[in-house]
């Protein structure tokens, strides 16, 4: 069983999923073809071009509904060298490499082998387990948001979602806004900078007032950890001798409750409209990338309580995690109890030689069963 779990895992690190383009299609076809293997019923959904969600239901007795979700996709290998092939599935020791191995192709794999199991032991169970797999968590979670588009959640009593935890209990997830700045100047030639406007300059002035926000802003909410914003990406200009006229700036912001992302972007807005109000100014825009609210479920919701008790090492500790996941587009209220578990390690996630501890990803597939026969039976 061991070594047919840890295949199973190495097939689906060997799927380039990366996001963009997603291609989650050909994992979607690896699951259903282990599906038709042992005639556990399946459903995909198609989203676009080679794009789908795969869904699993097992139906149970009585009422109520648990989810246990997680994302095909990846992000891009990146330029940095790998000791390894990113798609290799390498297995070295006790760690597997590739991309996705930790984030989250190991607690994918997991939680798939964890119900296929109950369905072949034919457990009865009392409510509906609901195996989703989603395409594009990575980008635009477009799989998340066509699930919501189809299925109704109103009987959905709790979400488990085995993204990299380091076999943590996880309770919450900070949450993400994404801004980008764009200073609109004048070209000039390089050699007579006061004919132009340089939007480049101007871009760091933005940079000025992303630093004093680190202060300004800074919160922490346990245990979800502090609020941040940083400036990760700019763009601008075309060759050395031209004053550039246009600069682009990507703007990451963390949030934890109760900061209100409505808020933060207008608090920004109100601080760039005084920068630009001079007359020599460039004029600028400010778009919404992506938006993301944090999630927090109360440790004594039965899915926290019972996964805490079905842990090996048997401590009663909580943790929150400072990414976000598709549980802020399923679950943006945090009206439905949510557990963030999984193999992986986070720090690991979107950095070459990516792995995971073969032995936590075996762990995380009795963990997963223990939970739910201890939460459905």
């Amino acid at each position: 069983m061991e070594h047919e779990a840890v295949q199973f895992l190495q097939d689906l690190i060997r799927i380039d999923s990366t996001n963009p383009p997603g291609n989650e299609n050909n994992v979607t076809k690896k699951l259903a073809e282990r599906c038709e293997e042992t005639s556990l019923p399946y459903k995909i959904t198609d989203i676009d071009a080679n794009r789908s969600n795969f869904e699993i239901s097992l139906k149970g007795e009585g009422k109520g509904k648990l989810i246990f979700c997680g994302h095909m996709d990846t992000v891009l290998a990146g330029e940095q060298p790998w000791d390894y092939s990113p798609f290799s599935g390498e297995l070295v020791g006790k760690k597997l490499y590739g991309r996705g191995a930790s984030d989250m192709k190991s607690g994918l794999a997991a939680m798939f082998l964890a119900i296929e199991s109950l369905f072949q032991e034919k457990r009865e169970l009392s409510k509906d387990i609901v195996f989703l797999a989603t395409a594009g968590e990575e980008v635009d979670s477009c799989g998340a948001r066509r699930y919501l588009q189809d299925d109704d959640l109103s009987d959905v009593e709790a979400l488990v979602i085995g993204e990299p935890t380091n076999e943590k209990v996880g309770v919450g997830h900070k949450g993400a806004l994404w801004v980008e700045v764009v200073t609109i100047g004048k070209t000039a030639h390089g050699s007579m900078p006061d004919q132009g406007i340089n939007a480049i300059e101007w871009m760091g002035r933005v940079i000025q007032i992303v630093e004093s926000l680190k202060l300004d802003w800074k919160i922490s909410k346990s245990p979800l950890g502090e609020s941040s914003i940083s400036a990760n990406r700019m763009e601008g200009g075309v060759q050395t001798n031209v004053i550039p006229d246009r600069c682009t700036l990507n703007i990451d912001i963390r949030t934890v409750a109760p900061q209100s992302h409505e808020q933060l972007f207008a608090e920004l807005k109100e601080k760039l409209n005084d920068l630009f109000s001079r007359e020599d100014a460039p004029t600028f825009e400010m778009n919404e990338l992506l938006n993301r609210p944090s999630i927090l479920t109360d440790q004594s919701s039965p899915i926290i309580t019972k996964a805490l008790s079905v842990k090996e090492d048997d401590t009663d500790s909580v943790c929150g995690v400072p990414y976000y996941t598709d549980g802020a587009v399923l679950n943006p209220d945090s009206a439905v109890p949510t557990l963030i578990y999984g193999p992986g390690n986070e720090k690991l996630a979107h950095q070459p030689n990516e792995y995971v501890d073969v032995d936590a990803y075996l762990r995380s597939i009795d963990f997963y069963k223990k939970l739910i026969l201890a939460y459905a039976i």
